[in-house]
């Protein structure tokens, strides 16, 4: 071993015998002694190294699963002979696999045989640098070959291919970002990577319509070009990858070794757990057995499926109004746009004030019911257009903000490779559903679908509520020392795997 790697190792268990005997006084202390100026210095290399990668590898993830959208109204039915469901079908299959491999059935001699262990748990095993850019290879030269399939039994079997590729994307991004990003620093970055979603869409249309264009060359031709140099990218993506990211602070090497032992540190303070643990029987019950993990779980779920519902459709959307292909490719462009800088501005705005539920009611709520009950009822094109722009706003504000809201109030690392990997596990499921909403037998209205996303938006809005009060309400209890009990007593090793239970954690509203 380097000696680098066992200065970090020392450090690590130096903090782990100090964690143990912090109490809240003692924590925040800790927390108001570390250098800022240098935290500042840190973060703002954490932001132009680590962050443009993850915000790359995610970009491409989200073009290669949701242009299919792109791909339909490009003539893709025709060639390959898609009838009635078969297009649900193949979005369908991508999601399947997306969820089932997003939780790995392993045999651990930790917990038990077979124990289901969350996705983004192997990228803490293998590290970031390694997990990622695999994943994103596999996805990428996946892509690249649907544009060489000639029937619906080859496509339907890339989109299956797709969503074991894709599994482990999200949970890994957002535990990789929480090894090197603090709570309350953690949801602009989460809400910054994550809001590429809906750069995608617009990113999308316009690379959809470029390679389009593109002249025939061999079996390669219009829809084939958006699979075959959108494959190439993501391969690209992979390579820069692997060659830029760092498995965690302790191995940044643009950080000199004092800013590595202040990235490790702080991560501890705030997370008051241990930065290298086993994982034991006691994370997965912290992790599944609490009740904040269902409602973020039941959050995501709806903001996921009001979000692919959006970006798997929104072309099909604007064709029904009358559209040309190529004119409803570019008119996707602008409310992915503006739902980029909501998405953004939502998560800047949650960072600074250290809330998370009132930004989603002000923001997220309103815009996605308002919107999906427009398009219910009105059959003004302008006015349709228009809710497209609110339902965007607000699908894409809410996933990133439910996926950092998660990692927020999950203490310890393994704690929250379980509990967001649980939480997206759960919410994508979402997705699922989403494939089914929009049917080509309910064309042009898509009642139904306006229905179930409006439904979905209206669970979303009373998950946040609920939420947002439990939460304020159980800051009150620790405040007015009524959790101090869960310490009376124990020993310095019980009180270090208390975690989110800890009289001492406060959560994020």
């Amino acid at each position: 071993m380097e000696a680098k790697d066992q200065d970090l190792m020392h450090l690590e268990n130096g903090m782990e015998k100090n964690l143990a005997a912090l109490d809240a006084q003692d924590l925040q202390g800790e927390l108001d002694s570390l250098d800022r100026e240098m935290e500042a210095v840190m973060r703002k290399k954490f932001d132009y190294t680590i962050l443009p990668v993850v915000t790359l590898i995610y970009l491409m993830a989200f073009i290669d699963r949701s242009n299919m959208g792109n791909a339909k109204i490009m003539g893709m039915e025709e060639d390959l002979h898609l009838k009635g469901y078969d297009f649900n079908i193949a979005l369908t299959g991508f999601f399947v696999t997306y969820v089932l491999f997003e939780v790995k059935e392993l045999s651990t001699d930790i917990l038990w045989d077979n124990f289901v262990r969350p996705a983004n748990v192997l990228c803490k095993h293998f590290g970031p640098r390694v997990w990622l850019s695999l994943i994103t290879l596999m996805f990428g030269i996946i892509t690249l070959c649907i544009a060489f399939v000639d029937n619906k039994k080859g496509l339907i079997a890339a989109r299956v291919c797709l969503g074991v590729a894709e599994a482990g994307i999200m949970p890994g991004i957002t535990y990789t970002l929480s090894t090197f990003y603090r709570r309350h620093e953690l949801v602009t970055r989460v809400g910054i990577y994550a809001s590429v979603a809906s750069v995608a869409g617009g990113f999308g249309g316009l690379l959809a319509t470029g390679f389009s264009l593109i002249p025939q060359w061999g079996m390669v031709h219009s829809w084939r070009n958006i699979f075959f140099f959108e494959g190439v990218m993501t391969i690209g993506a992979a390579i820069v990858c692997y060659c830029a990211l760092p498995n965690s602070p302790g191995e940044a090497r643009f950080l000199n070794k004092e800013q590595q032992v202040l990235g490790v540190r702080r991560i501890q303070l705030e997370a008051l757990a241990l930065a290298t643990e086993k994982m034991q029987k006691r994370h997965f019950t912290a992790a599944i057995l609490n009740f904040n993990t269902w409602l973020m779980s039941i959050g995501l779920f709806c903001s996921l499926l009001c979000m692919n519902s959006v970006a798997l459709f929104m072309p099909s959307l604007l064709r029904a109004m009358h559209f040309t292909s190529i004119k409803a490719q570019l008119m996707t462009v602008p409310p992915y746009v503006l739902g980029s800088i909501v998405c953004i501005s939502a998560a800047i705005t949650s960072d600074r004030f250290k809330t998370r539920g009132t930004v989603l009611l002000a923001l997220a709520c309103p815009t996605i019911v308002i919107g999906f009950a427009l398009l219910l009822s009105v059959n003004i094109i302008a006015v349709k257009y228009f809710a497209l722009f609110l339902v965007t706003m607000g699908a894409f504000t809410g996933s990133p903000v439910f996926i950092s809201w998660t990692v927020d109030n999950s203490a310890g690392p393994t704690v929250r490779a379980i509990a967001s990997g649980f939480a997206v596990s759960l919410g994508s499921t979402g997705g699922l559903v989403a494939t089914w909403t929009y049917l080509p037998s309910e064309a042009p209205g898509y009642t139904t679908g306006h229905i179930i996303n409006l439904c979905a938006g209206i669970v979303f809005f009373l998950v946040t509520a609920i939420t947002t009060t439990y939460l304020r309400w159980e800051n009150r209890m620790r405040d007015q020392g009524k959790r101090d009990y869960r310490v009376e007593g124990k020993s310095e090793e019980e009180i270090a795997t208390l975690g989110h239970s800890h009289p001492a954690f406060r959560y994020t509203p």
